[in-house]
């Protein structure tokens, strides 16, 4: 096979070259937004970082967005496409003061400060619609501050879907032996305690108390929390306490500026990983900007946990781990447009596109084969499905992209959001 020389990498086709110029200034525009928040990006280190895949008994899942040793939650597996999941909260209020914490950007934020949701009867109607689920969570806020309200809800998908898989997310810190049982009697299926770093020690051993305490009631306890930048030798230390406590799992969870409050990441000299986002779009997940270094010491986490042969779960979820759900919700029902097509391995929406003069020559190419496609003569392209893409290029030698499109609702129907383009031989399809 040839190998491909850099003159080859390069977009020759003018229309081509000036299309993917677009999307640059898209780039170029987000970058100087999110700057102006006043956290700076750092160059692109990628390369710096450990590789996890094929690393020891290290599993790399979801195209490297998340990386586990031993155990990972099935609910964590589940969150990947998001299929037959379902997440609620009693309100967004919070005993801690997190510097971090993404609440404020969560819809409604305000209104569930003062009262709270019913989660019970947002779930019933759901379930009247005649709609199955495998894992269903609790979440906050802080749910423990409605201790009755948090056992009921369990209590009520266990009557109604004995079969589904639920965890709640908590501090930890509010737990009593009396809520503990309420919970054994709900069959919860895991906890999720968040180990805050900046706690005390008196703080930090009290809650392991509580986690020995939660292993005699739920099946599943975990340690779920962000890594911050800075903590590697804390983290260490904690991974080993953990494992010696017996906990099932911990999830290490990419270190995020929630694009609000930047003061404290500014004082503490924090600054943004780069590129963003591997696709630039307006993803749901209110978590915000990965912050540099966080992924490093994640990746380095799993090793250590693996050289140490530590018995419980590591599992490492990326910022980018979280924006899949959204995409295979958004994309999976497109199954039968004749130009674009789901990507099992990304969940975008992926057509092949050639601009200018290579228009005329693929499209008679694919009328001759009764095939379809999309021209936009005002953009200079000719848009068709990549299962093409062979032939095209093994008959006519042109330079060829492929489109990631996001299926959007609009009043009229859905509508299709291309939110970026690469040369055929830089493309995921």
């Amino acid at each position: 096979m040839k190998m491909m020389t850099e003159q080859d990498r390069r977009i020759t086709n003018p229309v081509f070259r000036d299309y993917t110029e677009r999307y640059e200034q898209i780039r170029r525009q987000t970058d100087q937004a999110i700057e102006a928040l006043g956290i700076p990006f750092v160059t692109d280190s990628r390369s710096t970082e450990p590789k996890l895949s094929g690393a020891g008994a290290i599993v790399s899942r979801n195209q490297d967005k998340s990386h586990y040793l031993n155990w990972i939650s099935p609910a964590c597996v589940a969150c990947q496409t998001g299929e037959n999941s379902h997440t609620s909260f009693i309100s967004f209020k919070c005993h801690k003061s997190c510097y971090f914490c993404f609440n404020h950007n969560q819809e409604n934020f305000a209104e569930f400060q003062v009262r709270n949701n019913d989660p019970e009867m947002e779930l019933k109607k759901e379930l009247d619609r005649g709609k199955t689920f495998d894992h269903i969570a609790l979440t906050g806020g802080e749910p423990l501050l409605h201790p009755r309200q948090t056992a009921s809800f369990f209590r009520f998908v266990n009557a109604e879907s004995p079969k589904t898989y639920t965890r709640l997310y908590t501090a930890g810190d509010l737990l009593t032996r009396s809520i503990l049982s309420e919970l054994y009697l709900a069959d919860l299926d895991e906890i999720r305690f968040s180990v805050k770093q900046d706690e005390t020690f008196e703080q930090h051993d009290a809650l392991f108390s509580l986690m020995m305490l939660a292993k005699s009631y739920i099946p599943k306890v975990v340690v779920e929390m962000p890594v911050i930048p800075g903590t590697l030798d804390e983290m260490k230390d904690l991974l080993l306490k953990l494992d010696a406590i017996g906990v099932d799992g911990i999830n290490l969870l990419e270190f995020c500026f929630p694009i609000q409050n930047p003061q404290p990441f500014i004082e503490r000299g924090f600054k943004l990983k780069y590129p963003p986002f591997e696709t630039y779009y307006n993803y749901w997940y209110a978590g915000g900007l990965a912050i540099e270094e966080s992924q490093r010491i994640c990746k380095e986490l799993l090793m250590f946990a693996d050289e140490q042969k530590l018995s419980m779960g590591v599992h490492y979820c990326s910022l980018e781990n979280k924006h899949t759900g959204q995409l295979y919700q958004q994309n999976k029902a497109v199954t039968d447009d004749p130009v674009r097509s789901f990507s099992e391995d990304d969940y975008f929406l992926k057509s092949a596109k050639v601009f200018g003069e290579d228009r005329e020559p693929v499209k008679a190419l694919i009328q001759s084969q009764g095939g379809f496609f999309e021209e936009d003569e005002a953009l200079g392209y000719l848009a068709f499905h990549v299962d093409l893409i062979d032939r095209v290029e093994r008959e006519l030698g042109v330079e060829i992209g492929v489109s990631s499109s996001v299926a959007e609702a609009s009043p009229t129907g859905t509508v299709f959001r291309e939110v970026a383009i690469v040369p055929v031989w830089e493309a995921s399809i």
